[in-house]
């Protein structure tokens, strides 16, 4: 059985081997998501260490072992969200990873399925991701899972920007296992 919890600062480790997991899968798939990330941006407050110690991330466990990671929290990047989005009428996913272990177990459709529950449970009308942008793969398993492709924010100095949306009072129309799921998710 798999639960959500919170991460602690000595969870960090945990995320950053996921993180580099993913980061060379994805190499090892021609694909140039997470390749060439920004620096840490410490001290901005979009840090991992700083999202960890706000209790934005939260790990995924089969038992004791880590299957997957996410970030859930109010932060609407202005690069992507505009006023005209009501941006602080949503909650957003960041840094979605599952466990290469775990691929094809839709661990991914647990954590949207989740922070669904967490956004409605906060009283707000979205789930909101800004995926990368030349990964349709993501694109289509983000569909599959009940969001809507809303535009695409073609900034050359990153390479997330294909912004979806979820109404968190929707129904859960998530895949099931049949019709499979990418293993690496979020891309920021």
């Amino acid at each position: 059985m798999t639960t959500v919890a919170t991460a602690r600062p000595v969870d960090e480790a945990a995320v950053r081997a996921l993180q580099e997991e993913a980061i060379a899968w994805l190499r090892s798939r021609g694909t140039d998501q997470w390749q060439n990330l920004r620096p840490a941006r410490h001290g901005t407050g979009r840090s991992l260490a700083e999202a960890i110690s706000r209790g934005e991330v939260y790990l995924v466990r089969d038992g004791a072992r880590i299957i997957g990671t996410v970030t859930v929290d109010d932060y609407a990047d202005p690069e992507f969200w505009t006023p005209e989005d009501d941006p602080a009428d949503a909650l957003y996913i960041h840094r979605m990873v599952v466990a290469r272990s775990s691929s094809g177990q839709d661990v991914g459709g647990q954590m949207i399925a989740w922070a669904l529950d967490r956004t409605r449970a906060l009283g707000r009308t979205w789930l909101r991701l800004d995926a990368w942008r030349t990964n349709p793969a993501l694109h289509d398993y983000y569909l599959q899972h009940g969001f809507e492709h809303l535009r695409t924010v073609p900034l050359a100095h990153r390479g997330s920007g294909t912004l979806f949306q979820r109404r968190a009072s929707e129904l859960d129309r998530t895949t099931d296992e049949s019709q499979g799921t990418p293993d690496t998710h979020k891309g920021k």
